[in-house]
């Protein structure tokens, strides 16, 4: 079962969308939804909808479905569509294996970001899981795939060390965005944050060092794994030195 670290808006800005990595990859998101101007898109584990609701403000025209598997997430996006008075998104609380569930067949882009790891072991799921997406997509239809990769080979030290790394770098972003003056009190809010962020940075390193409901591949896994089922991989570059990557696909 996966384990989401974030329950709220304020746990996820606290983790997630202060650091400079969850920014760069929204951005360069929002530039590739830009160029393939989709008509009808999918995003598959939207968390608390601010990428969704983004794209759906930038690109007027595209109709967007977001799932997610958390009701409660999944309440907060419903808020803020109507705070927002966004009209061209839908929130969907449910698994995003789910694949009949979804009008794949009309979505020109599907979009994944910081989701793709949340699919369980063994990798043969996270294969089967493509397989069936590539069956159920449109000719021509994208798929983006932004997340975390480990390094081939890695071993279980390895991956410690990595994510160790890139979570260190994350609470230092978490820092900095949320230091807003240089009063005592804007300080301590500051360290507050910062120390909440790393309370969910040894969580997050132990799921994914032990597999428990985080389940990370490498990129030539996917790589390698996308084109046997049949994708054209269009991109798959490293976002940062973190081993975030963009993957564009295409069938």
């Amino acid at each position: 079962m996966a384990k989401f670290l974030f329950e709220s808006d304020e746990e996820f800005k606290q983790y997630m969308s202060d650091t400079l990595a969850y920014v760069n990859m929204q951005n360069t998101v929002s530039k590739l939804v830009s160029f393939v101007k989709p008509q009808y898109m999918i995003e598959f584990g939207s968390g608390n909808g601010a990428t969704s609701l983004r794209l759906a403000k930038e690109n007027p025209k595209t109709s967007i479905v977001a799932v997610d598997l958390r009701e409660k997430m999944i309440g907060l996006s419903k808020e803020k569509l109507f705070q927002n008075r966004v009209s061209n998104v839908t929130f969907i609380n449910n698994d995003l294996t789910n694949l009949e569930n979804y009008n794949l067949g009309n979505a020109n882009l599907i979009l994944m970001m910081y989701s793709f790891k949340y699919i369980a072991d063994p990798d043969s799921k996270k294969e089967n899981f493509l397989k069936d997406l590539y069956s159920r997509m449109r000719e021509g239809a994208y798929l983006i795939i932004g997340d975390t990769f480990l390094e081939e080979g890695a071993t279980k030290e390895d991956v410690k060390r990595q994510l160790e790394d890139r979570y260190y770098n994350n609470s230092k972003d978490v820092f900095w965005n949320n230091l807003k003056g240089l009063s005592e009190e804007d300080v301590k809010y500051a360290f507050d944050v910062q120390t909440i962020n790393r309370m969910h940075t040894k969580d997050q390193v132990k799921f994914g060092v032990d597999r428990d409901g985080v389940y990370y591949v490498s990129r030539e896994w996917l790589k390698k794994t996308a084109k046997k089922v049949g994708f054209k991989v269009l991109l798959g570059e490293r976002l940062n030195s973190l081993s975030d990557t963009i993957f564009v696909l295409q069938k």
